[in-house]
């Protein structure tokens, strides 16, 4: 099976062999639901130091972190839980942070760009949060929509994809049209939509695609991903499991599962822990009332 999908993809060992697996763990693609971190690897406290700031533009800046002990564990999908020291408590939990570049020992975290950070500043972080995106074994084309919100819980995957030779879309509506895509790879095809997520050529765009994963503003989520998967259901004869997926950016406050804030109902009484078994939640799982 591993010599199939390094042949199919170029995988090079079995740990992006479990990016391109079927063995999904994804939400939706379950039946149970545990309170542990994931099984490759356990909770810990990392210490980030700020070594610069990069602004992007005026709405966006990259920070990037020296992470000891952080090596190549970090996958696109997984996130980390930071808060500023010493201790702040405005907010008061801690934040969600996305990842969009890791190198060894240093992480490139995407910040708004109206928040002041200084070089030298400490940041407590709490990972690794959820599970990596999983992909199809046979996958040729990815579509990643921002609908409304910044895309950075999906940026990290763009390099990822493109090394195994996937083509990827990025489709930007509303907020997300905001985003500095001149910092994004020259290969990844980005497509401006509209307010209500409509643009040229959707149907060819939906019908080539492979797997999508969509990220929306976490004001009202599920609201949003009904649109979604509205617009989708009009536009494809049936959405099957394993196809679309909504990227959760619930609040977690505790990110091991223990106080059930981030617990999403799914069809016929299941239940989903965003911070362990997310951020991505299989559509077809989710109870849209239609």
């Amino acid at each position: 099976m591993f010599g199939i999908a390094q042949g199919a993809l170029g995988v090079q060992s079995y740990e992006e062999l479990a990016l391109f697996g079927s063995s999904f763990s994804a939400c939706g693609l379950i039946r149970k639901y545990s309170f542990h971190t994931n099984d490759e690897q356990t909770m810990r406290e990392y210490t980030g130091i700020i070594e610069r700031t990069v602004r992007l533009n005026e709405h966006y800046q990259h920070l990037h972190l020296s992470v000891e002990g952080l090596g190549s564990d970090l996958k696109p999908g997984q996130s980390f839980l930071a808060r500023r020291m010493p201790e702040r408590w405005e907010p008061y939990l801690r934040e969600q942070w996305w990842p969009v570049d890791l190198k060894t020992d240093e992480v490139v975290i995407e910040r708004p760009a109206n928040i002041l950070y200084e070089p030298g500043e400490t940041v407590s972080l709490l990972g690794i949060i959820g599970q990596p995106y999983r992909y199809k074994r046979t996958l040729r084309n990815v579509l990643l929509i921002a609908y409304d919100t910044p895309p950075s819980p999906l940026v990290m995957s763009i390099p990822l994809l493109f090394k195994h030779h996937v083509s990827v879309t990025m489709v930007l509506s509303g907020a997300a049209t905001q985003y500095p895509t001149n910092r994004l790879p020259p290969e990844l095809e980005v497509i401006q939509a509209d307010d209500d997520l409509g643009w040229t050529n959707m149907v060819m765009t939906v019908g080539w695609a492979d797997q999508v994963f969509v990220v929306v503003r976490p004001d009202d989520e599920m609201e949003r991903f009904e649109r979604v998967w509205k617009r989708f259901s009009e536009l494809r004869a049936g959405i099957d499991k394993n196809y679309l997926f909504a990227v959760m950016q619930t609040a977690l406050p505790c990110g091991v599962g223990a106080c059930l804030a981030c617990l999403t109902p799914l069809r016929e009484g299941e239940m989903c822990v965003v911070c362990t078994q997310g951020p991505a939640i299989d559509m077809t799982a989710l109870p849209f009332s239609s």
